[in-house]
């Protein structure tokens, strides 16, 4: 297998039981996985997101009365801590800083380290982050763990008839993601701001479930897994 740049986002339903504890040993799996393909000589972004550690925050911050940007600023810290997480994992091979913006990403991918990082900004999730990344980097591919394993017609929870899809137009993805809600902490699946950066650059998405961390082999070799959404 060749090597490729791989741009890597799970959001936070990966990393969390229903408690609210961590899934420590499912990390520590993904943590092999990601250091298997590196020392195979790929080179990887992670962008993590706040899951159920920013919902519970901006829960807290709707009960005080707080603006969206506040509640926003909340969301973008708390993948910032599950972005520290990850390199303290990944100890010497990760770049030891969580950059804050594009610029200080920039700067990190030039250190031939795995770069992790969150959001950068309110009102932008990390969605947008990993696609924006994954054009300004050239990378090959953009893996999106998620807690579905594949993306729907429609949504399953409400329609029984809902089909699973193994690929897409991003067209068509974008039909279904612009009837999701984008309020803070709640970008279900991608957003739109994502999904137009995908559409723009091409860019080779495949959204998959986290739950089996063995996906992240079968997207990087081109196996069939979850949906792979093209131009």
């Amino acid at each position: 297998m060749s090597s490729k740049k791989i741009v890597l986002k799970f959001g936070g339903s990966v990393l969390y039981k229903e408690n609210m504890t961590l899934e420590v040993d499912k990390i520590n799996a993904i943590i092999s996985i990601i250091n298997t393909l590196h020392d195979e000589g790929n080179e990887i972004t992670i962008v993590v997101g706040g899951g159920v550690l920013a919902r519970v925050l901006i829960h807290a911050s709707d009960e005080l009365g707080h603006v969206n940007t506040f509640k926003d600023m909340l969301a973008v810290e708390s993948t910032r801590i599950h972005a520290l997480l990850v390199i303290a994992s990944l100890k010497d091979k990760a770049y030891k800083l969580v950059p804050r913006s594009f610029e200080e990403v920039g700067k990190a991918l030039s250190s031939d380290k795995i770069v992790v990082t969150g959001g950068f900004q309110p009102g932008q999730s990390t969605n947008a982050v990993a696609a924006l990344i994954a054009e300004y980097w050239g990378a090959d591919i953009l893996i999106n763990l998620t807690n579905v394993d594949k993306v729907f017609d429609k949504d399953p929870r409400i329609y029984p008839d809902a089909k699973p899809l193994d690929t897409m137009t991003t067209d068509e993805f974008m039909k279904i993601i612009t009837k999701q809600d984008e309020e803070p902490g709640k970008y279900k699946l991608f957003d739109r701001v994502g999904c137009e950066i995908v559409r723009r650059s091409n860019i080779k998405l495949i959204i998959t479930n986290g739950s089996d961390p063995k996906n992240i082999i079968k997207a990087v070799k081109g196996e069939p897994v979850g949906t792979m959404i093209h131009g």
